[in-house]
């Protein structure tokens, strides 16, 4: 009886994470050719709304997962649900100042092999920031943004990442979240420019996602560059204090590429953290490369591999993943992929993935 009762409700779990998306998508089109007053839809996906001539435009994505890696013994053997929907608002006046919002619902609901449950919903501040636009290769950024690392965190929005999990390196190693002030630009030092990110958070996070460490203060810097047709590489460097050890000042060094070649994309990026403990803690450390190649016209085959080192691990994860990524439309995108770690100390994910995102 249970075996069937689990059966059931890992079918209506799939169910709703493969129909929401869709419904929300066809909802926002329709809404989009009422407020513009077309009769037919002028709204694409992914697009966002203009809001009249305001100056406002709004958009966003939302993403159903399911999660069959099981994750930690005693924790439930699947979970499927509203993994996250997120909105965003900006504001362009045709001159310098512009301005960026994003909230994000995490976890709206969710079914695992043991309950249904909302309790673990979560409505986080994800970014909100004024850019101050001098030149080109000026700009001031005010509020709170990504953490320019690497070349994951900046795009990490689901229906703009080939997986549903993000690589280890990019979310175990820094806060994905800086709060203060950036400087950032294209410089015309070299033969296709320097793009530049140059940021300082003095203090603790605007409206921080209380799951998650984040920065005590923190300075950094990042740099890429295209240095042949469709290659760019680039550069970080974060000098940071954690907010749950703000006595242990910590460096990390990140390196990252990205290459296309006929709709095959290389990517890749390797992270070096040291602390200033010498005793007790281990530098913590990993990098992974992903490569995507086309199977179709809107079907890719994805490979990963992954290195990582906890840092009060004793030896390297490495995680295998191979899947799919299925584009039938701009802004919809289905996701499966499966993962096979060893050396596995940290109960990192095993198993099968899936998720279906719309950017709207």
């Amino acid at each position: 009886m249970l075996n069937r009762f689990d059966s059931l409700l890992r079918a209506a779990a799939w169910s709703l994470a493969f129909a929401c998306p869709a419904v929300l998508a066809q909802a926002v089109e329709e809404q989009a050719a009422a407020v513009q007053g077309n009769p037919a839809p002028g709204y694409r996906l992914g697009q966002g709304i203009v809001l009249g001539d305001s100056g406002f435009t709004a958009g966003g994505y939302a993403v159903m997962a399911y999660d069959g890696t099981g994750g930690a013994p005693g924790d439930p053997d699947w979970r499927a649900g509203l993994d996250a929907l997120s909105g965003f608002l900006w504001w362009d006046g045709g001159g310098r100042w512009q301005f960026f919002t994003e909230v994000e619902l995490e976890d709206g609901f969710l079914a695992t092999s043991d309950e249904i449950t909302v309790d673990d919903a979560y409505l986080g501040l994800e970014r909100f920031y004024f850019d101050y636009r001098y030149s080109d290769s000026l700009k001031l950024r005010l509020g709170k943004f990504l953490t320019p690392v690497g070349h994951w965190n900046l795009i990490h929005a689901a229906p703009l990442v080939w997986t549903t999990s993000r690589p280890l390196i990019t979310e175990a190693t820094f806060p994905v979240n800086a709060t203060g002030a950036m400087l950032t630009g294209v410089l015309p030092w070299l033969p296709r420019g320097l793009e530049y990110s140059i940021y300082g958070s003095p203090g603790q996070e605007l409206f921080p996602n209380p799951e998650l460490d984040t920065f005590e203060e923190a300075y950094g810097l990042h740099l890429s560059t295209e240095i042949l047709p469709q290659l760019s590489v680039g550069l970080s460097f974060v000098d940071f204090e954690l907010d749950s050890s703000a006595d242990q000042r910590r460096r990390l060094y990140g390196a990252d590429f990205q290459w296309n070649w006929q709709r095959y994309e290389l990517t890749g990026e390797f992270a070096y953290r040291i602390t200033s403990l010498t005793n007790a803690e281990r530098d913590e450390q990993g990098g992974y490369l992903q490569l995507a190649a086309p199977l179709g016209e809107r079907l890719f085959a994805v490979a990963r591999y992954e290195t990582f080192r906890d840092t009060a691990a004793t030896r390297d994860l490495n995680v295998y993943l191979g899947g799919l990524n299925y584009r039938p439309r701009p802004g919809l995108v289905f996701k499966a992929e499966y993962s096979r770690a060893t050396d596995n100390d940290i109960d990192a994910r095993d198993g099968l993935l899936a998720s279906f995102a719309v950017l709207f």
